[in-house]
């Protein structure tokens, strides 16, 4: 028997071992095709994304098989909470594979020793640093790794490379387990108390809910299916066959504004990608607003800055006014939640609370060990390999914290893509302190966490809760999900390795560019000594002010409009593709509402998720023709 979810009780359910083993056995081909996109071809960057669509095509097609399975074997048909449970493993295991977490980081373990040259000197500054345990120093192993036209499956190579994958495995494994553990400190609060909106796994849960016939016998859902799949599949035969005649998704407004101040606005876009509409109209409405209006505050702040003959490189510093945002998130989900973490915490330590953790996925106590050990562990690793134990203290505070920030972002907004460009806290921690006084081992430690940490697109921590908010929905048996979850970033990172090391030996040097520059970048911050950089630290207190300010005038004032999580996310560089899209979900919604009210939306929601289904299940289908013949094809985004 079921018992509620708002009970109190522990859940049961879903995470049955058909559906865990079926989503592992798709694993290696998920994470092999994710590679291949992101780093061999550069051509489709699911990881990239806040929802993965080649895990969204695989679990339609076993949707599709599921509802074949319900009219000829019912026995055998999965059930919503073990589509779920395939949808969390899969998700899980992709989402570690990506492009800015496992990917960046491999792409530096063999460069510090092959790209070594006597002009760069990295053997100087960096050779008696590299541990052979975290960085293959092996030539001759290395020679195929980077040349190509080699086979991984030579005992010199598996040797030379078994150590530092095995390491790097464990600390790629416990840096989304510490995530998990702190996730499930604040799921409660904003899951069921505060009911944040969580609008990426609308489309995942509408899939598999019972009975099928209520999502997928929706004609709006097919209408929209055919928009967003139609455009794809058109302009999937325009790129191969140019006589094609191709449908414009995307208008290009930068050359109309070429005198100044307009010239400073940089990129203007008009995107109307079927996918970015449909995500976006899940998002409350005036989230929505938010986000397209700073947008344009953004560009006026380009533009003003221009016509008062502000000629200072990088202004308006977008980057580090992002990072400042997210740390007064940060600090505003600490000063909010401060009692309900009091409460965990005395539940934790065994003391009198009314925080009851019987339905959690773990016990408050395990959590709070969990997250503390976790954080132990990663501290320990980064000492071990060279870096000083402050550094690398503050190294995974900053990192946790602004993962944190992400993820309520995600749990209120549900961006298409979230990210910071080369503001992460290595960054920071440099700018506080100076380049100066850190010393040639910690940069030389640092530098596989540069890639790591460029964008922070690729972020487990908001996955995971996004999957316990799936797991509540579908009731499902979070006590055994969290384990799968732990085994399914094992393998995800595991099958990533193997992934990359079989890749590289037969054709070469795949992504060692991300490693020669992760590796230029210390070189610069170790040769060139710097003090603190207060401009960087001054952006990054004007971007907190900001924040904290719109955060509070919201807090007080029930009328107020703006969002501060809508300045974070249109600040961002990739926005320029996607603030037009928010306009127009906007403007759809808006109309809707007032129309039909909160009816006459639930009916419209199909058609946008639809629009959003057809346009991943042929992006994975252009995907996998495209490597199955060698050839570059058409990708429905370009960032």
């Amino acid at each position: 028997m079921k018992d509620n979810p708002r009970n109190g009780k522990h859940r049961t359910g879903g995470v049955t071992a058909r559906a865990v083993i079926l989503a592992m056995l798709l694993v290696p081909i998920n994470v092999f095709l994710v590679v291949q996109w992101e780093t061999v071809w550069g051509t489709q960057y699911p990881t990239t994304m806040s929802l993965y669509f080649n895990v969204v095509f695989c679990l339609f097609v076993v949707t599709a098989a599921n509802a074949w399975l319900r009219r000829s074997r019912p026995a055998w048909a999965l059930r919503t909470g073990e589509l779920l449970a395939f949808y969390v493993v899969l998700t899980t295991a992709v989402g570690v594979s990506g492009h800015d977490f496992t990917q960046g980081l491999f792409c530096t373990l063999g460069v510090g020793e092959w790209y070594a040259t006597p002009e760069n000197e990295w053997q100087v500054l960096f050779g008696r640093y590299l541990k052979p345990w975290l960085a293959v120093r092996d030539r001759d192993a290395l020679t195929g790794f980077f040349n190509g036209q080699s086979t991984l499956y030579e005992m010199r190579n598996l040797r030379a490379w078994l150590l530092p994958v095995f390491s790097w495995t464990a600390f790629l494994t416990v840096i989304p387990f510490t995530m998990l553990c702190v996730n499930v400190l604040v799921r409660r609060q904003w899951i069921e108390r505060e009911k944040l909106t969580y609008p990426i796994v609308e489309l995942p849960y509408e899939m598999t809910r019972e009975p099928a016939s209520a999502f997928f016998g929706s004609r709006a859902l097919w209408l929209g299916f055919a928009v967003g799949a139609g455009i794809d599949l058109v302009n999937g035969v325009n790129y191969l066959l140019p006589i094609v005649p191709k449908v414009p998704t995307r208008y290009d407004l930068t050359p109309l504004f070429t005198d100044q101040p307009w010239n400073s606005s940089g990129f203007v876009w008009l995107d109307t990608s079927p996918y970015a509409i449909g995500i976006a109209f899940a998002i409350p409405l005036d989230l929505l607003f938010s986000c397209w209006f700073f947008y344009l505050i953004w560009k006026a702040q380009r533009i003003g800055g221009a016509a008062l003959g502000i000629n200072i490189p990088g202004y308006p510093f977008e980057d580090q006014q992002l990072l400042g945002g997210y740390l007064a998130i940060l600090a505003a989900i600490l000063w909010q939640e401060r009692r309900t973490f009091a409460r965990v915490m005395r539940r934790a330590i065994g003391l009198r609370s009314d925080e009851d953790d019987s339905g959690e996925p773990m016990s408050y106590r395990t959590a709070v060990i969990g997250t503390v050990l976790g954080m132990a562990f990663v501290v320990t690793f980064l000492n071990r390999a060279g870096m000083s134990p402050w550094f690398a203290v503050g190294f995974i505070v900053i990192y946790l914290g602004i993962s944190l920030a992400f993820t309520r972002m995600r749990a209120e907004i549900g961006p298409p893509l979230q990210g910071i460009h080369y503001s992460g806290p290595l960054q920071l921690l440099v700018a506080g302190f100076g380049s100066r006084g850190i010393s040639r081992g910690t940069f030389a430690a640092a530098a596989p966490l540069w890639p790591f940490t460029k964008e922070l697109r690729n972020n487990p921590m908001p996955v995971a809760l996004e999957n316990l908010k799936l797991a509540s929905r579908a009731d499902m048996d979070t006590r055994r999900l969290w384990k799968v979850i732990v085994l399914a970033t094992f393998v995800g990172v595991a099958v990533t390795f193997w992934a990359f090391l079989d890749t590289n030996y037969r054709w070469g040097g795949v992504g060692a560019w991300r490693g020669v520059t992760a590796f230029n970048v210390v070189e610069r911050w170790t040769t060139l000594p710097s003090g603190t950089d207060v401009r960087f630290l001054v952006t990054t207190g004007i971007g907190a002010a900001v924040t904290l300010a719109n955060t509070i005038l919201r807090l007080r004032f029930l009328w107020w409009p703006l969002h501060p999580l809508g300045y974070l996310l249109a600040g961002y560089y990739h926005w320029d593709r996607l603030w037009f899209p928010f306009l127009i979900a906007w403007a759809a919604k808006l109309t809707i509402l007032r129309a039909g009210g909160i009816r006459g939306y639930r009916k419209a929601l199909p058609f946008f998720l639809g629009m959003v289904l057809g346009e991943f299940v042929l992006a994975s289908l252009w995907g996998i023709v495209g490597l199955l013949t060698s050839t570059r094809v058409y990708a429905f985004r370009d960032w």
